[in-house]
This record gives C-alpha cells, structure tokens and sequence, in this order.
C-alpha cells in the first residue's frame, strides 16, 4: 500500500504536468499588517509580495496571541491553494519544486524562503512587523488541536529563531519552517481534497494554471 505523503507528491506532479492547461481567476489578498488581515481572500487587487533584501539585519519578534481575533477566517483548503499558486507563479519558482511544497518540504533556498513569506503573509498568519501568529498558525493549521498545546509545542522554536537575519524572507522562512509539521499533516489530511480538485479542473478547466 502506497503511503499517503508518497501519494501526494504523485499527485502534485501530476498537477505540476497537467495544470498549465487550465485558469482560474487571480487570487485576492489583504493589507500587510497583522492586525488587518482577517479574511485570506477579500479584495480585488493584491500587491506583488516581492524579494526583498535589506542591508541591515532584520530581527523578527514571536506574537504570542492567547486569543486570536474573533473576525479572523481561516482559510478553505481551495483558498490555501490559490494562495499557493498564486506565490508560486508571482516568485517564478522553478515548476520542479511545486510537488515538494505540497508535501509540506520546503528547502533552504531564497526562491522557497520568499515563498514561504508571501504564502504566510497572504493567509495572515504571519507578518513582517510582528512575526508569526502562534493561535491564527493553530486556526489555520493546527486541525482541531488545543491551541494551548499548540503554543507549547511550537513557542520554543520560534523564541529560538528570533535573532536578526539579512533579509525578510530569511526572517519569515525560520519562523515558518517551526510550523513545518502541522503544515504537512495540513496537507496529508486534505490529500483527497486535492485530488478532487484536480479531478474538478481537469473537468471544468477552473484551476489557476502554473507559470510555463
């Protein structure tokens, strides 16, 4: 029996090969500020998340939120991907790596470490000025888990990964990588979702296509 991260990757190459046949509409964003980023889809226009370099080193501080804003959505499994094709395609990241990504496998290069920045900013979970969001990581990620326990098992690492860094997408990847376990068991759970949706394009034509 094939093993359901094994079975992801499969099928994310699959999409990776078949997906540049289809179009969804572009994705929508919100503001760059923690505190307004409620909703991961609700305008009509999105700034560029672009590579941004800083010659002085940029420290990131933990949010530790208790209690996360009560207006504050979670992002739809189909919305997660929209975020995700969406970065992928305005980063031009190399098509080869889009199965590894959505195993929840993120390499220590500067195309994914912006990604990673743009994705979390887009979905509000993350924010230059205030850092990673432990309660709306658990919301969005955590599958039901107590958010208390979630804190604790994640809190140490992003206390450990709060030291300056050269550039804000270096600043973001390390917090992020500390949520790279429920991130990939975010995605095994929805595996069968992603295949409906692929299922879904293939039929409709509906799905955002990848950059050639």
């Amino acid at each position: 029996m094939i093993k359901p991260a094994v079975c992801f990757v499969m099928v994310a190459s699959v999409l990776v090969a078949s997906v540049s046949a289809f179009h969804m509409p572009a994705l929508h964003s919100h503001p760059s500020k923690c505190g307004h980023k409620v909703h991961p889809v609700v305008q009509h226009h999105h700034p560029v998340v672009p590579l941004v370099h800083h010659p002085e080193p940029v420290a990131v501080p933990v949010e530790v939120v208790k209690h996360t804003s009560s207006s504050f959505r979670p992002a739809s499994f189909l919305e997660v991907l929209e975020i995700v094709l969406d970065c992928f395609n305005t980063l031009r990241i190399p098509l080869q790596r889009f199965p590894s990504y959505m195993s929840g496998i993120f390499p220590e290069d500067p195309e994914t470490k912006c990604f990673l920045r743009c994705v979390a900013i887009k979905l509000g979970v993350y924010c230059d000025e205030a850092g990673a969001d432990l309660d709306r990581h658990c919301v969005q990620f955590g599958l039901g888990e107590c958010c208390e326990n979630f804190a604790n098992r994640h809190l140490v690492c992003l206390q450990q990964n709060t030291l300056p860094c050269p550039d804000r997408c270096t600043a973001a990847y390390k917090q992020e990588l500390c949520f790279q376990e429920p991130v990939a068991k975010y995605l095994d759970y929805h595996f069968h979702e992603l295949v409906g949706l692929l299922h879904q394009a293939k039929c409709s034509h509906d799905l955002k296509m990848l950059h050639p």
